[in-house]
């Protein structure tokens, strides 16, 4: 466990000692701040909602909003891949038009 270290994260109010990676440091506390806001938009003041059960809606909000950045991110590369798609027949049609020319200067 050497490249391990332990981090205290707060979330909805309560302190918690989290392990870690040496170098994750900052990004798990920057999502048990996001998971914090995220319980605070959710939390009840009048307790009528189980603390489970806000960790719960709060845990499918995250996943929720990874598997649309997951989407996104796949749409995109499939557009990069079009777009690249283009780029090669450009370049197959440049090379034809190379040739053209080479052949014309070869029979002059």
């Amino acid at each position: 466990m050497v490249d391990q270290t332990v981090v205290k994260i707060e979330v909805n109010g309560k302190t918690y000692p989290i392990s870690c990676k040496i170098g994750e440091e900052e990004r798990l506390i920057a999502s048990g701040k996001l998971l914090s806001e995220i319980i605070s938009t959710l939390d009840d003041q009048d307790n009528k909602i189980s603390e489970s059960k806000i960790l719960l809606m709060a845990a499918l909000i995250l996943a929720d909003k990874n598997l649309r950045n997951a989407i996104d991110n796949s749409e995109s590369v499939s557009h990069e891949v079009f777009d690249l798609n283009d780029v090669v027949t450009w370049l197959e049609k440049l090379n034809l038009k190379f040739k053209n020319i080479e052949r014309l200067i070869n029979n002059s």
